[in-house]
């Protein structure tokens, strides 16, 4: 039996004081050691060109990646821009685009067509994501103003990349590094739809009196109407991050993030009809009257997170090295919504516990709807450096406690509406209810073996073992009865690297790699849930890639094909919902993307991808799968003045996985100028101004699109659009 738990208001349990310790990237400054505790991850960057590249990969890389520095997304994005505005810039990736303005709602990426929940996100090196499937929500957990890099793999990695789907890659989120030197940076920003942003970031700068510390805090501030109609939203985040010598060969860090934040928006609607658009515009989110399902009271959302972990690094001796985490993630959703998605949905009828109906027009069925989970998890890495090379082993460990539930109300009066299905035993007025968890055990293992000055060859092994358990007293709108579900799923994943430095300035590598994907809960929301028996569906990649880096340009390229086995498939010769593994998809293509610095401050950069993802049965193009993505930057900076013109293309794709209903490509081109001015007075050491005019062409594309009938697309189908031209004016100050 699970341990039920409630959320109460937006108050997260405290962190449990676990000593603790580690992760995969380079030990701090302050630990003096030679020792590797991890291949990707590192704060620094390899010097030439590639500090001026918005997205670039390093001479060291075993797969495809992207790394994205602050000081690109800092002057070209929107202030108030997410991850996933942030990772759009790489070769291969997609989406991005909130139709309620940038960073202003939750949006999702798409790498090489793989969708969210089949990557992994990180940040720093942690994995976090929905605990019914890992799933994101990009404007829940970390604002750009605590993002000091981020890196795209399009990969499963070594043996030690943790997560829940090393399937498709991970997008690598990387906190700020406290500095040595005190600080205070306030910043405000101002903008379209009455967009509000404010905060600060104080560096303490070393504390000789504590043993050489160093502690950074940041807090934000943001609110807007948004672009949508009546979809006003508002966001406060505090972060702390302390770092703590102990010794010379020791670094202890605390780091802890907090995020609230609120927003109107419709629970259910995917979108709006062609029809819908002419007339309520192609901006409609919510509307003023409280006679229709989409009036903005009955559409709220309140949420809070917080992202706390301890993490030890050491310097053992005898080239022996520790690194070890533990962490806490806490997610609390408390959701608000009418039953109509659409705007024409006006007053409805409700119920009693007898069942007869009240109304039938003169009421508002609604819900409640509640998610919230804690995760406890730790990492634990140890290596040893040989003259052979450097061996790696490790443990993660992650366990996880999740409620969720759906009570149907009459919105006038908050009295319960006895809507569903009567089952003995069961509230007619509850959808779900419902507790889950898991616990995941994956140990791992690899030699990164120097077989000469320039070739490291890394074989690796990663167990998995995954159990998962559901307890409900009322599974599902599908399965209206309660049920005890316990489950493990087990997969042995090897793994092969080569990388080999040509030069100084080229390198070549290959993988060879295994990942998985962890079931769905989802999966067994079945009257015959018993029926169920699965695998967890996995992925086999083989890549090829070369990476140039000298004093002016920086240039990389790879080649792709993907085996997606194992997939999920419902049996649709059953009466019920009732799933298994069959069939796959295959995943090829070939990516690139190169930088030149062309003198006098100027740099041009470009990427762009042909991407293929076909089902193996039916040899059609997966959905939401664009078939190539470009991207096209011209960039200025002389350390005063600094300029970006940066313009992505995304191509067609279809919104359904029969080539049915498609979406024709889209584009956005942004435009940002900055001018920084040195020592203007009254103690400020730099004062920096920042205008971006976002989506300049006033493009109103089709980002996303539902299929509302099997037999084809029709006028009920459902659509979002870019959001119009938007500004933002940030003023930064360094004291």
């Amino acid at each position: 039996m699970l341990h039920r738990f409630k959320y109460q208001g937006n108050v997260k349990p405290l962190v449990m004081a676990a000593i603790t310790l580690g992760l995969c990237s380079p030990l701090g400054a302050h630990a003096e050691t030679a020792t590797d505790l991890g291949t990707v991850g590192s704060q620094g960057g390899e010097v030439g060109v590639s500090a001026v590249a918005p997205s670039k990969s390093s001479l060291s890389a075993t797969q495809p990646q992207a790394v994205i520095d602050k000081s690109f997304f800092e002057d070209a994005k929107s202030p108030v821009s997410d991850y996933t505005g942030i990772a759009v810039i790489a070769p291969g990736v997609s989406g991005g685009i909130s139709a309620n303005g940038p960073g202003l709602s939750e949006t999702k990426n798409t790498l090489r067509g793989f969708k969210d929940g089949e990557y992994n996100v990180t940040y720093d090196d942690i994995p976090f994501g929905d605990t019914n499937g890992p799933t994101h929500h990009s404007t829940s957990y970390f604002p750009a103003s605590i993002i000091d890099h981020v890196t795209v793999e399009r990969g499963p990695g070594n043996a030690s990349a943790i997560g829940q789907a090393t399937f498709g890659g991970s997008v690598n989120l990387y906190s700020l590094v406290p500095t040595s030197e005190f600080s205070f940076s306030p910043f405000v920003s101002t903008g379209s739809w009455n967009t509000q942003l404010a905060g600060a970031t104080v560096n303490t700068g070393t504390l000789d009196a504590l043993g050489g510390s160093k502690m950074m805090v940041t807090a934000q501030d943001l609110s807007s109407d948004g672009y949508l109609t009546n979809s006003r939203l508002g966001s406060k985040n505090v972060t702390v991050k302390y770092e703590q010598p102990i010794g010379s060969k020791t670094l202890l860090t605390f780091f802890s993030s907090n995020n609230s934040n609120f927003y109107y928006q419709s629970d259910g609607s995917k979108g709006i009809t062609e029809a819908q658009a002419a007339i309520y515009g192609k901006n409609f989110g919510l509307s003023s009257d409280p006679s229709k399902a989409l009036y903005y009271g009955y559409g709220r959302v309140e949420k809070s997170t917080a992202f706390d972990y301890i993490r030890l690094q050491s310097d053992l001796g005898s080239d022996w090295g520790i690194d070890n985490t533990s962490y806490y993630v806490w997610y609390g959703n408390n959701t608000l919504s009418a039953d109509g998605s659409s705007p024409d949905t006006g007053l409805g009828g409700v119920y009693n516990t007898q069942g007869g109906k009240i109304g039938p027009a003169t009421q508002m069925p609604g819900y409640i709807k509640l998610n919230q989970y804690s995760i406890y998890g730790n990492v634990l890495k140890v290596t040893k450096q040989t003259d052979a090379g450097l061996f790696r082993t490790g443990l993660w460990f992650e366990t996880t406690d999740t409620f969720r539930s759906r009570y149907d109300y009459n919105l006038f009066g908050m009295t319960p509406n006895y809507k569903e299905k009567n089952v003995l035993g069961i509230g007619s007025n509850i959808l779900y209810d419902q507790g889950s968890s898991w616990r995941n055990y994956q140990p791992f293992a690899e030699f990164e073996w120097a077989a000469t000055d320039n070739l490291k060859i890394t074989p690796g092994i990663k167990l998995m073992r995954w159990q998962q358990s559901i307890d409900a007293a009322v599974l599902d709108k599908a399965a209206r009865q309660p049920a005890n579900i316990d489950n493990e799923f087990n997969a042995t994943l090897p793994f092969f690297t080569v990388n080999y430095k040509i030069d100084k300035t080229s390198s070549v590598y290959a993988q060879y790699a295994q990942g998985m994907l962890v079931p769905d809960i989802s999966y067994y929301y079945s009257p015959s849930y018993n029926k169920t028996d699965i695998k967890p569906q996995t992925s086999t990649n083989y890549q090829v890639g070369y990476v140039h880096k000298s004093s002016n340009i920086t240039f990389d390229a790879d080649l792709y094909y993907i085996d997606f086995a194992n997939k999920l498939t419902q049996d649709l010769t059953s009466v019920d919902p009732v799933y298994y593994n069959g069939g796959g998809v295959v995943y090829k293509g070939i990516e690139g993307q190169v930088a030149y610095a062309v003198g006098s401050g100027f740099s041009l950069y470009t990427n762009g991808s042909i991407n293929s993802a076909k089902n193996r049965d039916t040899g059609l193009v997966i959905a939401n799968a664009p078939e190539t993505t470009a991207a096209l930057a011209l960039l200025y900076n002389d350390n005063t003045l600094t300029s970006s013109l940066v313009y992505k293309y995304v191509g067609k794709q279809f919104a359904d996985a029969s080539e049915l209903l498609s979406i024709n490509p889209y584009t956005t081109l942004d435009y940002s100028i900055g001018y920084t001015i040195k020592n203007p007075g009254l103690g400020v050491k730099k004062m920096k101004l920042n205008l971006g005019v976002y989506n300049i062409m006033n493009n109103k594309d089709v980002i996303t699109a539902s299929m509302t009938s099997k037999s084809g697309p029709s006028a009920a189908d459902l659509f979002t659009w870019q959001p119009e031209r938007s500004l933002m004016a940030t003023l930064r100050l360094e004291y």
